[in-house]
């Protein structure tokens, strides 16, 4: 009889899970340390970068026209939240954001998986995604004028082709990366198609497909600014171009920080998203 001698360390994280109701100190203590030393070194970062600002105003490294004081910008925030005009625009660009989000997700993971499904579609139109990633889709904003008007449909479209590309394509490329005996072991459970799709090879692709989202949230928050850079009546975008055309400068930045903190929130909400989906992944 031949004894086999395996270090703790060779064996599969399955093979020795910790007790029920239970996680391993280290893992736990690794993942809240990190958590914490990115949010210093953000928050450090964002300070020292603020008193810079105020210091180089202060000390007349450049006129406060060109670039105002923190202090100055965020005087006028301050006044700018008591304003109808400006929770108009924020409300525009919030629910812009929020659908190209929304239909971009939805109609990226629903191109993946048919990429996946029938490699013949994928074959076909993934060269094309991939020439229209590298295309400012700005460029279509006058046909979409033409085609839906100038309103916020047209906005939300372009913002969702520009989302939906990024996780389509990563979908597609978590899918086919996954490994074939997943497939088998449903095929071998007699698993339906259904639940072979949502309990099997999505969460298998899932890091592809949560870098996806991620992709996907920044594009469309681009996408809409951008949009509303062009002809739009309202909006973030729009009164950050309006101020800039009458040399406006403080408000200007004032809405430019806006838009820096609505790029924070969604970067929060998403790391929170992420999170809950990982775990629900490893469980």
């Amino acid at each position: 009889m031949t004894a086999s001698y395996v270090s703790q360390d060779d064996l599969p994280a399955e093979t020795a899970p910790p007790p029920s109701g239970q996680r391993s100190p280290s893992r736990r203590t690794r993942r809240i340390s990190d958590g914490v030393y990115s949010i210093l070194a953000t928050a450090i970062l964002i300070v020292l970068f603020t008193l810079f600002c105020e210091i180089g105003v202060r000390t007349g490294l450049w006129n406060e026209s060109i670039l105002p004081a923190p202090s100055t910008i965020f005087a006028e925030l301050g006044r700018l939240l008591s304003e109808p005009q400006f929770w108009n625009d924020a409300k525009r660009t919030g629910i812009e954001v929020a659908a190209a989000i929304v239909f971009g997700a939805v109609l990226g993971l629903a191109a993946g998986v048919t990429f996946w499904k029938v490699p013949l579609v994928g074959r076909v139109f993934e060269p094309y995604l991939v020439s229209f990633y590298a295309v400012p889709l700005v460029l279509f904003y006058p046909v979409m004028i033409v085609v839906v008007g100038i309103n916020p449909m047209s906005v939300i479209i372009l913002a969702t082709i520009m989302a939906a590309i990024p996780m389509a394509l990563n979908t597609a490329v978590g899918l086919k990366g996954m490994p074939p005996v997943y497939m088998k072991l449903a095929r071998s459970l007699k698993a339906s198609p259904r639940r072979t799709l949502f309990a099997v090879a999505i969460p298998a692709a899932g890091p592809f497909i949560v870098a996806g989202l991620r992709l996907a949230v920044v594009y469309a928050l681009i996408g809409t600014i951008a949009m509303e850079f062009t002809t739009a009546q309202a909006g973030l975008g729009y009164r950050i171009r309006y101020l800039y055309e009458i040399f406006d400068n403080t408000t200007m930045f004032a809405y430019i920080v806006v838009v820096l903190i609505l790029s924070c929130v969604l970067t929060v909400i998403l790391a929170l998203v992420e999170r809950t989906l990982m775990r629900g992944r490893t469980q």
